[in-house]
Parts: C-alpha cells; sequence; structure tokens
C-alpha cells in the first residue's frame, strides 16, 4: 500500500493542499468537487448560524442525525427536496440560480419561500 507523504515544510491543511493542488491530475478532481464542498458549507453554516445541533435539526425534519450528518460531511448528496425541507427548517428561503455564461441573464428556482399567509395566523 502507497502511504501519502507530506512534503517537507508543509504542516497545515492549506500548505498540504496547495501542494498537492500543483499535480493537474488532483486539481481536476478537486474542481469537479468544489459545487458539492460549496453546498454543504453552505448548509453548514446556516445551521450552525440558527444555532441548532443536527439533533435538533433532525428532529424538525423527521430523520435521524446521522443523515443530517452523512449530508453535511458529502457522504450522501441529499436532494433538491430535502435541500428544501432543510432549509425550511431551518427558517431559510432557498433558491438556485442560472446564469447563462457571456450574459447577464438571471433564472431563478425557488425552493422554498416564507408563505406569509402562515405567518399572518401567528
Amino acid at each position: 500500500m502507497k502511504k501519502n507523504k507530506i512534503p517537507a515544510g508543509c504542516d497545515t491543511f492549506e500548505d498540504v493542499l496547495a501542494n498537492k493542488l500543483k499535480d493537474p491530475e488532483f486539481k481536476k478532481e478537486w474542481d469537479a468537487l468544489e459545487p458539492q464542498f460549496a453546498m454543504e458549507c453552505a448548509l453548514v453554516e446556516l445551521r450552525m448560524q440558527c444555532q441548532e445541533t443536527q439533533k435538533k435539526l433532525a428532529d424538525k425534519m423527521a430523520t435521524k442525525q446521522g443523515y443530517i450528518s452523512r449530508v453535511e460531511s458529502g457522504a450522501v448528496s441529499p436532494t433538491v427536496n430535502y435541500i428544501a425541507k432543510m432549509a425550511d427548517a431551518l427558517n431559510a428561503d432557498a433558491e438556485i440560480v442560472f446564469r447563462p455564461r457571456g450574459t447577464k441573464k438571471v433564472i431563478r428556482a425557488i425552493l422554498v419561500k416564507e408563505n406569509k399567509e402562515k405567518y399572518q395566523a401567528l
């Protein structure tokens, strides 16, 4: 089994990553995962901003804490419906924005939007 050796002078994750990104094959694979990383980070940031634990969020969503953990770690890829459900449980609006390259046009897909009628009764 080949061991990955940390290059001399590299002692932080950022140092190791910067060194690995010099390898074109590694960089290509890393870049391919960037959208997944961005989604995971956004979901974790939203949950933490709402001061929710994975367990409390799972209870709100009628799911298991372990599944929330797997979504946040990238072990599973959530569906668009699951992302919308998670955003709603965190009292957040969610949308996907498409910007055709070379244009200023924006196309939005609203996943979750505050329902004013729902809150007027409160």
